[in-house]
């Protein structure tokens, strides 16, 4: 079988969510198709981001948009019903070249990553197509509303309204579909919901492991991801600024992760080290004895969460979080104690009282961090791993057409 895969960004390096998801999902779906990736991008990939690509994909294509015409269609977004980002990621001359490209492949498949590129493909209708929605955009978006006031508050509202209609009409146009969570398929306004299928994320459970534990002082407590997403920079001010007052002092706050905002920069300093970008992730993950992942905006599952617990670390996850993990977590309901830590892959926290408590316990109790993180490791080697996750994304794809299907054109 032969598919094409369409994606808003070139999935690498890995320092995206989305990019880890696809580069992982190709390695394991090339072990039974054959693959074509399709990238918009706004620079020509280099030969090292096409070099680790091409041991699993056939033909990688760039498809590169103009910045001023996105300039454009987003200066008349505003008077449109679509959401802002199908704009800023949709051009016409990007879309006939998309065409040209699949006509040329002749693809019995087609996987279109994320809604924003369901605009080049939702009308080819001589192929079977699967949308991969990932996450219930409208949701996240509805939740950084709440946060904000003014100007910002308006326009993320306008955002999350227009994604939620949006996610419901383009259901339509496909034939499979897939999201990451529960939570974020009941979170898609179409009453066949139910026919999205669950394809969580998994993790790469050979190059994340345990390292032996650092020295037990000073006691790090890390946040890990890409500092530059909105729900973790907000993610990050909450340790710092909210959580880390209420800690027991001596504690030291490491926050991990490429382009970190002005705002996380501004963190560093005292207990609190911001790094940046760094080349091994996993050096993060190894200094660190807790992984704090206060979380309240966003959607989906949290691939940094996975790694974590890959790397045998004890976890404390806001409810949000949670969402993505399951039901395995202890409630915050009080004190931590022996029977409730020997049956828990991750523990909840809500408030930033919960937290520093959470952090005052495991602090005081490093059998239990130890008893935690082994639970953790066992959980992902159990439950994450990609290969079965990309299986059922495998199944979603519909029946190859047959022979009287007619070809895609090619656009002139």
């Amino acid at each position: 079988m032969k598919v094409a895969v369409l994606t808003s960004r070139w999935p690498w390096p890995l320092e995206k969510g989305d990019k880890l998801r696809l580069y992982h999902q190709l390695r394991a779906l090339s072990e039974h198709v054959e693959l074509h990736l399709v990238c918009l991008v706004d620079r020509e990939p280099t030969s090292e981001e096409r070099a680790a690509l091409a041991p699993w994909v056939s033909g990688l294509h760039a498809v590169k948009l103009s910045p001023w015409r996105r300039a454009l269609r987003l200066a008349w977004a505003p008077l449109s019903s679509r959401p802002f980002q199908v704009h800023w990621f949709y051009q016409r001359g990007a879309h006939r070249q998309v065409l040209r490209v699949l006509g040329q492949i002749q693809p019995d498949q087609l996987l279109a990553q994320l809604i924003r590129t369901s605009e080049y493909v939702k009308e080819l209708h001589e192929i079977p197509r699967t949308l991969d929605y990932m996450d219930a955009l409208s949701a996240g978006m509805a939740r950084r509303a709440e946060k904000h006031r003014g100007p910002r508050r308006w326009l993320f509202a306008l955002e999350a309204r227009r994604l939620k209609r949006y996610e419901a009409s383009v259901f339509d146009y496909f034939d499979g579909h897939s999201i990451i969570t529960e939570a974020d398929q009941r979170s898609i306004a179409h009453p066949d919901r139910a026919r999205i299928a669950i394809v969580p994320n998994g993790v790469d459970t050979a190059f994340f492991q345990p390292a032996p534990p650092p020295p037990s002082r000073p006691l790090t407590a890390s946040f890990i991801g890409n500092m530059a997403y909105p729900p973790n920079v907000d993610a990050a001010l909450r340790l710092a600024l909210e959580i880390r007052p209420l800690a027991p002092t001596g504690v030291h706050w490491l926050i991990a992760g490429a382009t970190p905002t002005p705002a996380v920069k501004a963190l560093h300093g005292g207990s609190v080290e911001v790094t940046g970008w760094l080349d091994d992730i996993r050096l993060a993950y190894h200094r660190s004895h807790l992984f704090v992942a206060p979380i309240v905006l966003g959607s989906g599952q949290q691939n940094k969460l996975l790694e974590a617990m890959a790397c045998g670390l004890p976890c404390i996850v806001s409810p949000q979080v949670r969402h993505g993990l399951g039901p395995h977590l202890i409630a915050p309901d009080g004190p931590l104690n022996p029977d409730r830590i020997a049956t828990a892959h991750a523990i909840l926290a809500d408030t930033p009282q919960d937290f520093a408590d959470r952090i005052a316990e495991l602090t005081d109790h490093p059998e239990w961090r130890a008893i935690l993180g082994r639970n953790a490791r066992r959980f992902v080697e159990e439950h994450a791993s990609w290969s079965v996750e990309s299986a059922k994304l495998l199944a979603t794809f519909a029946a190859v057409p047959d022979e009287t299907t007619p070809a895609l054109r090619t656009p002139s």
